[in-house]
């Protein structure tokens, strides 16, 4: 194996999230409620660009197991956007009670 720098900024983006992930749940216990709410949604958007990371680190930089038909690096990318944008809708919504 190879560290190439592609296959570090993969590792880096996946330390980065799960610190991001522990941070978030923290600030979650201190806040909850609604705001707690909202980040959940955040830290799901957060775990599926983790899961889209190692996917691509298993299946294609290093060739760990043959790829499936499906790429599902996709689909966890698009569901992290999706939790993204739902929770920015709630967060707006926060600031206008």
């Amino acid at each position: 194996m190879t560290l190439t720098p592609v296959l570090a900024f993969d590792i880096a983006g996946i330390i980065i999230g799960v610190i991001s992930v522990l941070l978030m749940l923290t600030l979650k216990r201190t806040l909850g409620g609604r705001v707690g709410a909202a980040l959940n949604l955040v830290v799901g958007g957060v775990l599926f660009n983790i899961l889209a990371l190692g996917w691509t680190i298993v299946f294609t930089r290093l060739r760990l197991l043959a790829p499936p038909t499906v790429d599902v690096h996709h689909l966890f990318m698009v569901s992290g956007m999706v939790l993204f944008v739902l929770a920015a809708r709630k967060f707006s919504l926060l600031a206008r009670s």
